[in-house]
């Protein structure tokens, strides 16, 4: 029985459809999910191609940038899971934190996209969902 999931998100459709499979199996088995999004500090891939001016100051402050726990948010309320939290997390390897996450939660299985954001990153470091897979302790599911 799965009592309890883990579900990293990163914004992505593959995330998100990840998401989307673990509330399904968490409704089958009234299952608690929890969602986290690990920040890297130093992702490459999200370093935007000019500097930012007063203008982009003064609409930042108008308007929310959703964030990956944002659109998490916005399925489970549009599914209506109820068992479900939200984690933000702060980490140098995103894998290493995932598998420390589920260890420490007691997590029975960890659903994640295979392929997210971090593109350049990826390219440096390997993929997340290869990495987890391999130093995990319980089991997986890579949602395509």
């Amino acid at each position: 029985m799965l009592k309890s999931i883990l579900v990293p998100v990163d914004g992505s459709e593959n995330s998100m459809r990840a998401l989307r499979f673990a509330m399904e199996l968490g409704q089958q088995n009234d299952s608690s999910i929890s969602v986290v999004n690990i920040d890297i500090p130093y992702d490459l891939s999200r370093i935007v191609n000019k500097m930012p001016s007063k203008d982009d100051e003064e609409v930042k402050e108008k308007v929310k940038v959703p964030k990956a726990l944002d659109f998490a948010r916005a399925e489970a309320e549009e599914v209506g899971y109820k068992n479900i939290r939200f984690k933000n997390l702060i980490a140098v390897d995103a894998a290493e934190r995932i598998c420390e996450e589920a260890e420490n939660m007691g997590a029975d299985l960890v659903v994640m996209g295979n392929r997210g954001h971090g593109v350049l990153m990826g390219l440096f470091m390997g993929s997340v969902s290869m990495k987890v897979s391999q130093n995990l302790k319980c089991p997986i599911t890579i949602v395509k």
